[in-house]
C-alpha cells in the first residue's frame, strides 16, 4: 500500500509534466512549446549549496544553478568558463584568472571577480563539502582582485591538481547572499540551502528536500542557447522504485532515469517505444570500502579473504554490468594507472587461506555489509556476498541503511560499517581526486573515506604527487601509490561500471564527463524527436 502511495504521487508530479509537454506528441517541435522532462533521481538532494555538496544529486544541482570558474570537456580537459584564461608564476603557487565580461546572475548583476574570491572565501570559512582541497592550501586573504574582471589566488604550496579543482569555485551573488544573511549565519547558509544565487543556465523553481526538486531554463544564460531546442523545465523526481521508474516510462512521462537502477530495468525502458538505452564508460567504479580499524577488517588477511570471496564475474556480467577494476584508480585515467595490477580474483581456496593467516583464525567472524537501502542491484550484491562468505567462514549481517544514514555514520571511525558497498567517481578531473578524498588521513570522516585507512606512507605518497610539477614524475608517484593500496587491499574493487541510462528518444545531446554529474548538466542537453 505504501508503494502504491508513492507511486500515484511521483505519477501525479510527472502528469504535471505531460500536461506542459505531451513527449510524444508531433506538436512539441512547435516552436513556442515549451520543454518539461522528469527526471529521476536515486537519492534525495541532500543540499544545494556548492560549499556544502559530497554526493552526485548535490554536484547535479550545483552544475545546472551555477558556474565554475572553469569547465570540463568530455575528454577531461579542463577548460574557459567564466574565466576566459589565465596564467600561472613560474614558482607555479599564482594563479591569475581572467574573467569574461558578458558573464550575470540570474538576477542580471554582472559577475565580478570579487564575487568569486568572495565565494572561495565562503568555501573555506565554511570548511564543509569539498572545502578540503584548499583549506590549508589558500589563505583568504591570498585571493586578491584587482579590478572586475581579474581573481588571484596565491597557493602556500605548489599543488598541481590545483586547475582541476578550479570547476567547483563556483560563483555565487554575494550581493544577494549577504542580504539574506544573520548574525548566527555568516554565509547565508539558510538562504543559499533553498534558493540558487549564481549565474547558472537553470534557476530552483521548487525545492522539497525528501522528494523532488524543479530547476527553469535561465533564458538570459550568458553563453546563450544555441545547441537546438532547449530544455526549458527539468523536474526532478527522488525514487528509487524501478516499478515506479519503468511506469513512468510507460506512460511517457520520464525524459531519463538515474543511473543506479536494476539491469532488467534499464533493458526494458531500452526496449519500450519512445525510448533508448544510453550506455558509456566511467572513471569510477563500484567498490566494498573496508573498515581498516573496526573487527573484523582491521586485519588485512580478512580484508583479503573478503576479495579472493568476492565473485566479479557475477557482478560484472549479472548484477551491474561492467569491466575489471585494477585498482584504485581507473584506467581512464591511462598515463597515471599501474598497469601492473590484477584485477581481482574469485577464488575460494586463496580466501581460506588468507584467512587461516588472521589474528582471527579459528573464531566465529561476523562481518557487517551495508548499503544503500534502496538500491536493488546493492542488495543483490550483499546477498552473493553472504553466500560466498559463509563458504569460508564468515557470517556477514547484512544491513541495508538510508544514504544519510550510511553518510552520517561514516562521520566516525567507530560507527563506520566494516564493509560498505559505495559508488565512487572523481569529484574533479584528476587522480588525486581518488586518492586524496578515499586515502589521506585529513579526508577521513566522509562516505568517500570509509576505509579510514589512515597510513602514514600513503599520506606521503599523496603530498608528493600533489607537489609534483613534472607530469612524468608525478604519474610515477601515483603508479607507487597504487601498488602500496593494492597491498593494504582497504577496498573491494568489485567493477569499473557502465553508466547507463534509459532516456526518451528526443533527448540528444548526452556525453560522459569524468566530473561527478558534470554530464548532467542539462544545458548540453536539447530536444529532438527526429534525431533517432
Amino acid at each position: 500500500m505504501k508503494t502504491n502511495s508513492k507511486m500515484s504521487r511521483l505519477t501525479a508530479l510527472a502528469l504535471g509534466t505531460a500536461l506542459t509537454l505531451t513527449m510524444h506528441s508531433a506538436s512539441a517541435s512547435a516552436a513556442d512549446e515549451k520543454v518539461s522532462i522528469a527526471v529521476n533521481t536515486m537519492q534525495i538532494f541532500s543540499s544545494l549549496d556548492p560549499a556544502k555538496v559530497t554526493d552526485y544529486t548535490g554536484y547535479m544541482a550545483i552544475v545546472n544553478m551555477y558556474d565554475g570558474l572553469t569547465t570540463v570537456s568530455p575528454s577531461g580537459e579542463i577548460v574557459p568558463h567564466l574565466a576566459k584564461s589565465w596564467d600561472v608564476s613560474e614558482d607555479g603557487k599564482t594563479y591569475t584568472f581572467h574573467l569574461r565580461d558578458d558573464a550575470k546572475f540570474q538576477d542580471g548583476t554582472p559577475v565580478k571577480a570579487s564575487d568569486i574570491a568572495w565565494s572561495v572565501q565562503r568555501l573555506i570559512g565554511i570548511n564543509k563539502g569539498p572545502s578540503n582541497l584548499v583549506v590549508g592550501l589558500i589563505k583568504p586573504e591570498n585571493i586578491t582582485t584587482p579590478d572586475d574582471k581579474t581573481v588571484v589566488f596565491k597557493l602556500e604550496r605548489q599543488f598541481s591538481p590545483f586547475m582541476s579543482v578550479t570547476p567547483i569555485f563556483m560563483a555565487m551573488n554575494q550581493k544577494l547572499i549577504e542580504a539574506n544573511t544573520k548574525a548566527e549565519d555568516k554565509w547565508g547558509e539558510a538562504y543559499v540551502g533553498e534558493h540558487s544565487a549564481g549565474s547558472g543556465p537553470y534557476k530552483l523553481v521548487s525545492y522539497n528536500r525528501s522528494a523532488d526538486m524543479v530547476i527553469a531554463r535561465n533564458a538570459d544564460y550568458f553563453l546563450g542557447w544555441t545547441k537546438g531546442k532547449p530544455i526549458d523545465e527539468v523536474r526532478f523526481v527522488q525514487t528509487s522504485d524501478d516499478a515506479t521508474v519503468k511506469a513512468l516510462a510507460e506512460k511517457g512521462e520520464l525524459g531519463l532515469t538515474s543511473h543506479g537502477l536494476g539491469n532488467d530495468t534499464y533493458e526494458a525502458i531500452g526496449k519500450m517505444d519512445g525510448y533508448k538505452l544510453i550506455q558509456t564508460r566511467t572513471a569510477g567504479g563500484f567498490v566494498i570500502k573496508l573498515n581498516t580499524k573496526v573487527y573484523p577488517t582491521d586485519d588485512v588477511h580478512v580484508r583479503r579473504a573478503i576479495a579472493y570471496a568476492t565473485d566479479y564475474k557475477t557482478i560484472q556480467e549479472v548484477i551491474y554490468p561492467g569491466f575489471d577494476m585494477k585498482g584504485p584508480l581507473s584506467d581512464a585515467f591511462k598515463d597515471a594507472h599501474n598497469d601492473g595490477i590484477a584485477p581481482g580474483v574469485f577464488d575460494l581456496e586463496k580466501a581460506k587461506e588468507e584467512l587461516a593467516k588472521s589474528k582471527y583464525a579459528g573464531q566465529e567472524i561476523r562481518l557487517v555489509n551495508s548499503y544503500v537501502a534502496s538500491l536493488a542491484f546493492e542488495a543483490e550484491v550483499a546477498l552473493l556476498m553472504q553466500a560466498n562468505l559463509e563458504q569460508i567462514g564468515i557470517k556477514l549481517d547484512i544491513k541495508p541503511e538510508p544514504w544519510n544514514r550510511i553518510v552520517e555514520m561514516s562521520s566516525k571511525v567507530e560507527t563506520t560499517p566494516a564493509s560498505t558497498q559505495v559508488n565512487v567517481s572523481p569529484s574533479y578531473p584528476s587522480p588525486d581526486a581518488m586518492f586524496y578524498n578515499q586515502y589521506h588521513s585529513k579526508a577521513a570522516g566522509t562516505w568517500w573515506s570509509m576505509e579510514w585507512l589512515q597510513d602514514p606512507e600513503v599520506d606521503a605518497l599523496i603530498d608528493k604527487a600533489r607537489g609534483e610539477t613534472d607530469v612524468a614524475a608525478q604519474n610515477a608517484t601515483y603508479k607507487e601509490l597504487q601498488t602500496k593500496i593494492a597491498d593494504l587491499q582497504p577496498d573491494v574493487w568489485a567493477v569499473a561500471p557502465n553508466r547507463r541510462y534509459g532516456a526518451n528518444k528526443c533527448l540528444q545531446g548526452y556525453a560522459f564527463i569524468p566530473m561527478q554529474s558534470w554530464d548532467l548538466n542539462f544545458s548540453n542537453f536539447h530536444w529532438d524527436c527526429k534525431a533517432n
